[in-house]
């Protein structure tokens, strides 16, 4: 069983990394996949970023019971739409091969999880400056930039750039957390950094967390640069 009221990292890689995402439009499918899971089962997205061969996705789950799900949304639904308008693009019978799901245990997990995956395409060099990583619709980095400033982005981008990723997508998030934080921001986050607040998990404060968290993501419902 996924525990309810948890913050979770997960990312899926393509089948030995074929990069089945190198336009737009393909990667238009994810996009969509993720709206779909936000409107379809309330799921609060934090941070996203689709790259060429994976995605990652951290988001916040009230009930685990609705993990599996969700999965079968990220997995089969973009593989099903994926076929119906690229066929001719898939290379192997199969789109997807490893995933790896993390449950974030602290803040500054929460953190540096953050800082890794909206900086993870220019990681991956599909963009070469904070600049066009901004202006780029699939990662979330122009959000916390509109939010936190630029500045305060890049410094945690650049601390957590070169944690080691597998082609698995295993991370090591040993040493993620370990890294010493660069920038400090006067208010929460996102919702487990909203513990260090002052806030506990307990009936009543989960009652204060998911409202804080609805302000957070509020933002995203106001734009129009919707997910």
């Amino acid at each position: 069983m996924w525990p309810d009221n948890a913050i979770y990292f997960y990312t899926l890689s393509t089948f030995l990394h074929f990069p089945y995402f190198k336009e737009d439009l393909q990667k238009e499918i994810i996009l969509y996949q993720f709206k779909k899971i936000r409107e379809k089962y309330k799921v609060k997205i934090d941070s996203y970023s689709i790259a060429v061969n994976h995605f990652h996705l951290k988001f916040y789950l009230e009930s685990g019971r609705l993990m599996k799900q969700i999965l079968q949304v990220l997995r089969g639904g973009t593989a099903h739409e994926y076929k119906k308008k690229f066929s001719a693009l898939m290379k192997y019978k199969e789109m997807w091969q490893s995933r790896r799901i993390y449950t974030i245990a602290s803040p500054e997990m929460s953190r540096m999880v953050n800082g890794y995956v909206i900086g993870n395409l220019l990681k991956h060099k599909e963009v070469s400056t904070f600049e066009e990583l901004k202006n780029n619709r699939f990662s979330s980095y122009w959000y916390y930039a509109k939010k936190y400033g630029d500045k305060e982005m890049q410094k945690l981008v650049r601390a957590v750039i070169d944690i080691n990723e597998s082609n698995k997508g295993e991370i090591d998030l040993g040493n993620l957390v370990k890294i010493k934080s660069l920038t400090q921001t006067k208010v929460c986050e996102t919702l487990t950094s909203a513990f260090a607040c002052g806030l506990r998990r307990t009936r009543k404060s989960g009652r204060r967390l998911r409202k804080y968290y609805a302000k957070i993501f509020q933002y995203f419902n106001q734009k129009k640069r919707r997910i």
